[in-house]
């Protein structure tokens, strides 16, 4: 509720003279003054003095309110976590690597010590702790690390302690060995392609686009001005060479691509290797014009080349001019198959404006809403190269969700919603 300074002002007084009227029993809230030199009746009447600190009434604005707040919360921080990595993941891998020299370079002139002493054991403390306090602001939130770099009294500098105090010069030998060989391979590329990978991504980024746990999905995610692609699924292989997905992108003559095929394949791997087809001889792909669906339309032969693209730039029309960040993503199963689920987030300045981008408008209609997924999805239709496209449209919080579109009609599709489970945008997920 909203309060004027003149009607807080007014409730103050009114408390007051109550109060008044309490303390010295006058039912109107004012004083008979007896005054001996008054031969009348009279009534006291306050005289209110100026005051230069009069209480002023705030007015709060009330908070528009979020629509899906859950699922607005979830696409954020996926858009933000992509961000991440777009424009700040090589500087701090740079700077990571310049912080892992350092320690590096301590381990080695204790190393060459003919004496060691407890300033060594600081000097190794202080370096590692510097490295550990880096490693848990910038990567910690992004990637899961090992115990070694986020904890600054790690097990490399207790060993050496204990050496240290003991007078034990081949322990301390084998703690500080043992530390060399680490800080020199966390730099390294391999450890780096794999622990701390960019292309594809583990860890954070997947357990939001995939809450549910699920350990078989893929997920291309391109931004808007194809600056940046990249993918994530999860880690399923405990080596430092080998994620355990044989993730690879397949490229049509058409110049566009298909990011979430993985299955085990020789190095040179085109689209004439495949003995597999898609279903219905069409699939969702991306190229210079965002997504398309490619078709094969001869249908005396089965060869993937001969798929070309029948629909392109399928989200063109939706995008909205003021979104302050666009991402499209490409939701697939690990496997051979050739299914996959296109989405275009958004994200605004304030949930004002994703709800005035969501607004019908001449060039996209809407239908009412249907369930997707377990969750209410607005039917959005538009035209798009003389086609009408028909869509999914999704208003979370300050993000817009668009997913699926395609010239079929909502009522003559089968249920898509298996391609969104167990992403963030299902309610199972």
């Amino acid at each position: 509720m909203s309060f004027t300074r003149r009607g807080l002002l007014a409730a103050v007084a009114l408390a007051q003279s109550n109060l008044l009227g309490g303390c010295f029993g006058g039912d109107d809230g004012t004083r008979a003054d007896s005054n001996p030199s008054g031969g009348g009746e009279s009534t006291a009447t306050a005289t209110p003095k100026p005051t230069t600190d009069e209480p002023t009434a705030t007015t709060t604005k009330t908070p528009t309110p979020v629509a899906n707040a859950e699922t607005a919360a979830a696409t954020t921080d996926i858009l933000s976590e992509f961000e991440w990595f777009r424009t700040e993941y090589d500087r701090a891998i740079a700077q990571f690597r310049v912080n892992v020299g350092g320690v590096y370079d301590v381990v080695t002139d204790i190393q060459a010590a003919d004496e060691r002493t407890e300033a060594d054991v600081e000097a190794f403390r202080s370096a590692s702790t510097d490295l550990a306090e880096f490693v848990q602001s910038t990567l910690g939130p992004h990637f899961t690390v090992a115990p070694a770099l986020r904890i600054g009294n790690n097990v490399f500098v207790r060993d050496f302690e204990r050496g240290v105090s003991r007078g034990d010069r081949g322990f301390q030998d084998s703690a500080l060995s043992r530390a060399e060989s680490f800080y020199q391979r966390v730099r390294s590329n391999t450890y780096l392609s794999n622990k701390l990978s960019r292309r594809p991504v583990y860890g954070t980024l997947y357990d939001l686009l995939v809450p549910s746990g699920a350990t078989d999905r893929i997920v291309a995610l391109v931004s808007e001005d194809d600056d940046f692609v990249t993918w994530a699924h999860p880690d399923l292989d405990d080596s430092t060479a080998n994620d355990g997905v044989d993730q690879h992108t397949h490229e049509f003559p058409s110049g566009h691509r298909f990011f979430t095929h993985a299955h085990a394949h020789e190095t040179t791997h085109t689209v004439n290797d495949h003995t597999n087809e898609p279903d219905l001889n069409e699939l969702y792909a991306y190229g210079d014009d965002g997504v398309g669906l490619l078709i094969d339309e001869k249908s005396f032969r089965e060869r993937l080349d001969d798929f070309e693209p029948a629909l392109t730039n399928l989200f063109g029309p939706i995008k909205s001019e003021d979104r302050t960040v666009g991402v499209t993503l490409i939701v697939g199963t690990v496997g051979p198959g050739w299914n996959s689920a296109p989405v275009y987030v958004e994200g605004f300045d304030s949930v004002e404006a994703a709800r005035a981008a969501t607004k019908p408008t001449d060039s996209v209609g809407t239908e009412g809403v249907t369930s997707l997924a377990g969750r209410e999805w607005e039917r959005v239709f538009y035209d798009a190269a003389g086609t009408t496209i028909y869509a999914y449209r999704l208003r979370a919080g300050s993000t817009v969700v668009t997913a699926l579109p395609l010239d079929v009609p909502w009522e003559r599709r089968p249920d898509w919603s298996a391609d969104l489970a167990g992403t963030w945008l299902a309610a199972d997920g």
